[in-house]
């Protein structure tokens, strides 16, 4: 009888570590379970948002581009509302006509009255070598026209000239002017349209 009595103790013992460890690894697959659907979840959502996003952006696109065309083929623009204008690109003999015309003796006064005209211009910045005050620098202020003759074209404002720049070389001799007494090497050009 002591046998089994030592018997059922110890199959009791083991039925118990048994159903003990059967709890363990059911929870701890439970919870891995869990974790897996979660991340297979956030995972499906953030590829789901993120097609659907380059998609929608795709046919947003093709949809304004379509519609922007069509408003393009309209040839009376006040359809288009109040704030708008619209600028072009001039041909050579244009720019020079412009510029003629309007007799401004500053970049800026050239460029507002240029756009102003409906011809696409940009304000240059030519930033020279010329020693300044600290925190100082020197300008070169000039125009820009994207011309459909022959490209990019840079004026000078006072003389309504057109002018070559290009960084490492002196304002002065790309443009056969006299040399000035200080350094206009151009170190930096800004082109802002």
């Amino acid at each position: 009888m002591k046998g089994l009595i030592k018997t059922s103790i110890i199959m009791a013992a083991l039925i118990g570590v048994g159903i003990v460890t059967s709890i363990i690894i059911t929870s701890n697959l439970s919870n891995r379970v869990a974790a897996t659907h979660e991340r297979g979840f956030e995972g499906g959502r953030t590829q789901g948002y993120e097609a659907g996003l380059y998609e929608g952006s795709k046919a947003g696109y093709q949809e304004g581009s379509r519609i922007g065309y069509e408003m393009s083929q309209n040839k009376d623009i006040s359809d288009f509302g109040e704030g708008f204008y619209f600028t072009y690109n001039p041909t050579y003999d244009e720019v020079q006509a412009i510029l003629a015309e309007s007799k401004k003796p500053t970049a800026t006064e050239i460029n507002y009255y240029v756009e102003a005209n409906g011809i696409r211009t940009a304000y240059v910045r030519c930033q020279i070598a010329r020693k300044a005050a600290e925190g100082m620098v020197y300008v070169c202020h000039l125009v820009a026209f994207e011309t459909v003759d022959r490209g990019l074209v840079f004026i000078e404002p006072r003389s309504h000239k057109e002018v070559k720049v290009e960084v490492g070389k002196r304002y002065s001799e790309l443009n056969g002017f006299p040399t000035p007494p200080y350094d206009d090497t151009i170190t930096k050009i800004a082109i802002i349209w």
